[in-house]
């Protein structure tokens, strides 16, 4: 499977992934499965037949940058008590494979968002405090020299200001929503008023370093506890308060009880103008969210469009608008 020229690569596949098992661990591939969840990567479930359980993550040529961030937070996170599946075997030349590869730990247990119905909520209160522990380990590291999401501290930062951070998401969402034609791009608006008015607030954050997507997605679940964190290709540097957001509207979109994020923001404790932060950063999401209907990302085909999905999603916008107006 090695890369010939310069020739572009087909996107990845289990047979890679099989491939890549029997050439790098020695040992047939039993079973190979694609977690349904990663759209930035080909991640697969490979059962060994000497009954080793792997994970395979495959990134597309154009990703290699994710994958070299993957590495290096894993090398500096992992020490300092980050949870992160270990590294097993990594190959970024593109000469020995066609792509990226990384080959993880599998650690055991499934996505939060499977299992959060059948947690109790004193699992999930202890789950909340081990990941906003782990959280305080990663904002205790230095400062960025700028904002936003970053694969390592000494390449680029792509924002001077956390109000450009916000304002390029809803410049993406925006794109999105026009560019799949499922909802009129006008509901960006109200959002987009808001977040000018919050133009003091941002210019008071400092580029404080932070896991940005341990939501309901990437937290392993087992037995009630937390096996780990997965998908770390780079941090957020900014705000911290908008995971919070994100944690939030993970659960409202899928209609689940708000009980974690309540968790998170008993432990956060957050003051009237944060609260208020997380209402308008919750809309941010509600957006982004929308943006996503009818992307194909790195699925075989787009994404269908769920009405009854949608119409939740138009319900909690007119309600955060509301709130923040």
């Amino acid at each position: 499977m090695a890369a010939t020229g310069d020739a572009p690569a087909a996107d990845p596949t289990p047979e890679d992934a099989a491939t890549i098992a029997a050439d790098v661990l020695g040992a047939r591939a039993a079973t190979v499965a694609r977690f349904p969840t990663g759209r930035a990567h080909f991640v697969y479930d490979a059962q060994l037949v000497d009954g080793r359980r792997v994970v395979i993550r495959i990134s597309r040529r154009d990703d290699l940058e994710a994958a070299r961030g993957a590495l290096y937070w894993s090398s500096l996170l992992r020490p300092k008590g980050v949870p992160l599946p270990a590294l097993l075997h990594s190959d970024l030349s593109l000469t020995r494979h066609a792509f990226p590869v990384l080959v993880l730990e599998r650690l055991p247990g499934d996505d939060l968002g499977i299992v959060y119905e059948r947690l109790g909520r004193r699992e999930l209160r202890a789950l909340a405090e081990r990941l906003a522990s782990i959280q305080t380990i990663v904002t205790a590291l230095p400062l960025g020299r700028g904002y936003g999401y970053a694969r390592n501290y000494d390449g680029e930062f792509p924002h001077a200001r956390w109000g450009d951070v916000v304002a390029a998401s809803l410049v993406r969402s925006r794109a999105r929503i026009r560019a799949a034609a499922v909802i009129d791009e006008r509901v960006v608006d109200a959002v987009e008023a808001a977040a000018e008015r919050f133009a003091r607030y941002f210019a008071r954050i400092a580029p404080v370093p932070f896991l940005h997507d341990i939501t309901t997605k990437n937290v392993i679940v087992h037995e009630g506890r937390l096996s780990g964190i997965v998908d770390v290709d780079d941090l957020c540097f900014g705000d911290p308060l908008l995971l919070v957001a994100l944690i939030r509207m993970a659960l409202l979109a899928h209609g689940l009880d708000p009980f974690y994020f309540e968790q998170w923001r008993d432990i956060v404790r957050p003051d009237a103008e944060q609260t208020a932060v997380i209402e308008l950063y919750t809309a941010l999401y509600c957006l982004d969210f929308m943006g996503e209907l009818g992307q194909r990302f790195n699925q075989a085909e787009s994404t269908s469009v769920d009405p009854a999905y949608l119409a939740r999603l138009r319900t909690l916008l007119t309600q955060l608008s509301e709130r923040i107006a």
